[in-house]
C-alpha cells in the first residue's frame, strides 16, 4: 500500500532536521516572529513557508501515482551589527539547511533525489539584517488519483 502523504508532515520533519542542526535561534513555520508582534531579538533564524505545489499525471490511465512537486519558501535571516559578519552569517545558514536537507527522504515521504534546494537570491540589507530567500523542492507520489490524505 502507498503512503498517504500530507504536505505538512514534511514541513513538521525539515523543521525538526533544522532544529537538530542546533545553527538556529528560532525556526519558524508561518513568518518572522516580529510579523506577530512578538521580539525580534534573535539572530539566527529561519522561515519554512508553503509556496506552490503542481502535479504531473505521467500516465495514460487514471491508475498510476500522481507526482506532485512542491516548493517552500526558505527564508534566512541573519542579525548583526557588522556587514560582512551578517552576509557571512546568512549564507552559513543556507548550507547548514542544504546539508541538513538536500538528498534527504522528509518523513520518509519524499523522494530523496529530487530534494534540494533549487535557487536563492540575496534580499537588499537592511541593517542590521540580511535574508536570503530560497527555493526548496522535493517530490513526492500520491497513489491513483484519489489518494490524497484527508486526515486532520
Amino acid at each position: 500500500m502507498a503512503l498517504s502523504i500530507r504536505e505538512r508532515d514534511v514541513r513538521n520533519a525539515i523543521h525538526d532536521l533544522l532544529e537538530a542542526t542546533g545553527a538556529y535561534d528560532g525556526i519558524y513555520r508561518t513568518g518572522l516572529p516580529e510579523d506577530r508582534g512578538e521580539r525580534a531579538g534573535q539572530t539566527r533564524v529561519v522561515v519554512v513557508e508553503p509556496d506552490q505545489t503542481n502535479q504531473a499525471e505521467p500516465w495514460d490511465d487514471t491508475s498510476g501515482d500522481l507526482v506532485m512537486t512542491c516548493r517552500l519558501a526558505v527564508t534566512f535571516l541573519a542579525r548583526h551589527e557588522d556587514p560582512q559578519i551578517r552576509d557571512e552569517t546568512a549564507e552559513l545558514l543556507l548550507n547548514v539547511a542544504a546539508n541538513a536537507l538536500n538528498g534527504r527522504s522528509l518523513a520518509g515521504l519524499t523522494l530523496p533525489s529530487s530534494t534540494r534546494f533549487r535557487s536563492w537570491s540575496w534580499q537588499k540589507p537592511t541593517a542590521p539584517e540580511r535574508r536570503i530567500r530560497a527555493v526548496l523542492e522535493y517530490q513526492y507520489l500520491i497513489p491513483g488519483w484519489t489518494g490524497a490524505a484527508t486526515t486532520e
